[in-house]
């Protein structure tokens, strides 16, 4: 099913599916700017997407449970939002005055004197 949401509503993911034994996956996709990467994981009835940052680190994540086959459509809507919001810049990557990066909705990014933020797009 979320092979099938991606490939309707996401093909740029596509092309980077690496299927698992077990039947998950993985996919990324490189930020049009071409600073960091949106991954994507399946595994343990779960979505996983989060941000690759600029060192190749993907600590940065969030987990959408799908236990319930009924639960698909609302995690496939979680994983949209995620999606749409990190490409229209209103979820982005930054780095603290520390060298730490994490993601944050912009409107709150205002508030981290010192940090950098990294935009999706070019």
């Amino acid at each position: 099913m979320i092979f099938e949401f991606l490939n309707e509503n996401y093909p740029e993911f596509i092309k980077t599916i690496k299927f698992q034994d077990d039947g998950s996956f993985d996919c990324d996709l490189k930020s049009e700017s071409g600073i960091f990467s949106i991954w994507i994981a399946t595994y343990n009835c779960e979505i996983t997407i989060g941000i690759e940052d600029p060192n190749g680190k993907t600590d940065i994540h969030s987990h959408i449970s799908c236990y319930e086959l009924d639960d698909l459509e609302t995690c496939c809507e979680e994983l949209s939002s995620f999606i749409e919001n990190i490409k229209a810049d209103k979820l982005i990557l930054y780095q603290n005055k520390d060298g730490k990066y994490d993601w944050i909705e912009t409107i709150n990014f205002e508030n981290l004197k010192g940090s950098k933020k990294y935009s999706w797009r070019k």
